[in-house]
């Protein structure tokens, strides 16, 4: 049996949106090909929320559910991903490119024998098979290769194709976890929770306001932060902000980041490192704000400042706020975001 085969992920209850982006991009690859669309979720729990949200247009969907899968070990994950492969014959294996994925697709590829492409932008048909484009050398230049091998494995970058609209017609199909009962190389001891602070996540936040090492010391950091709350928007940062310890890695903004597509990206402080540039590369609107007129952030803004963020922020701070309680009490207290007509 050939077919285009997405396995999505799970993230509690419910689908990830990454994961209903993929099937979106799977989509053009089943109707080029002229291949079913199949589906899958590799994960701990009864998966019945999961698969409502996840049933997307496909003809069938295959649930491996274990509360041995609850919490994450690449191992199991790849012997129940190899089993399905092995029943379902697909042509082309489609992930959602995420943390986890960057850990056990790479283990499940080398299992097969098979060939990968990660972080992809684009997926196409080739006459040899599969074919996609993605950034390469930090995001420098984008790169066309071939995936050669049955079937082609390839992850996807989200929020490069608009989600999937389920509409619950798949074939439900429900299957064993295997090698569950092995002795895992690698044992699961504890889950600390990440504190993600308040305020939007990143990767769904329409406004965001990330800064850089431009901000000048520590100190000055509570600007960011009240910018972003007058206006609504998800907080942000640079590498070096992180590797300074100023804010935690889920702040962070690029390809050793999260990758991100808000209607609304202002950049403070920011030189625009290509790793930084190639994180918002889908970003409706960029603004920056930055004292070095020739830093690169500005060959990506759509519009620019050249200044002092130190004496920019606050002006625009006062402003926003000016406009929010004109605007009314729920957009005074930032709750919609800012319009990126104001």
């Amino acid at each position: 049996m050939a077919g285009i085969l997405v396995i999505g992920e799970v993230l509690g209850d419910n689908v990830t949106k990454e994961s209903l982006e993929t099937i979106s991009v799977a989509k053009g690859l089943s109707s080029a090909l002229n291949q079913p669309l199949l589906g899958a979720l590799i994960c701990g729990g009864e998966l019945s929320i999961a698969a409502e949200q996840f049933d997307c247009g496909f003809s069938s969907l295959h649930l491996i559910g274990n509360e041995g899968l609850t919490n994450y070990l690449a191992q199991p994950i790849v012997a129940a991903a190899e089993a399905l492969i092995a029943k379902l014959q697909p042509s082309v294996v489609l992930f959602p490119h995420t943390a986890k994925t960057r850990d056990w697709v790479p283990q499940l590829a080398a299992k097969l024998g098979t060939g990968l492409a990660m972080d992809c932008v684009d997926v196409a048909v080739c006459e040899g098979g599969l074919t996609v484009r993605k950034p390469m050398h930090g995001g420098g230049v984008m790169g066309q290769l071939d995936v050669l091998g049955n079937p082609a494995l390839a992850t996807v970058r989200g929020a490069v194709a608009e989600c999937a609209v389920p509409s619950r017609g798949a074939k439900i199909e429900r299957m064993e976890a295997p090698y569950l009962n092995q002795s895992p190389r690698i044992r699961h001891l504890e889950s600390i929770p990440t504190k993600s602070g308040e305020g939007p996540k990143l990767k769904d936040a329409k406004t965001i306001i990330s800064g850089g090492r431009g901000t000048g010391a520590r100190e000055n950091w509570h600007l960011i932060e009240e910018a972003a709350r007058v206006t609504g928007a998800a907080v942000g940062c640079s590498r070096a902000i992180v590797d300074m310890g100023w804010l935690n890695w889920n702040h962070q903004v690029g390809l050793s980041g999260t990758t991100v597509a808000p209607d609304l990206y202002l950049a403070v402080g920011i030189s625009g490192a290509v790793q930084h540039l190639a994180g918002i590369s889908n970003a409706k609107i960029v603004v920056a704000i930055n004292n070095d007129p020739e830093a690169e952030i500005f060959s990506r803004a759509d519009y620019g400042v050249v200044g002092d963020c130190l004496e920019v922020l606050p002006a625009f701070i006062e402003r926003v706020a000016e406009l929010r309680k004109l605007a009314g009490p729920d957009q005074a207290n930032g709750r919609q975001g800012l319009n990126c007509n104001t």
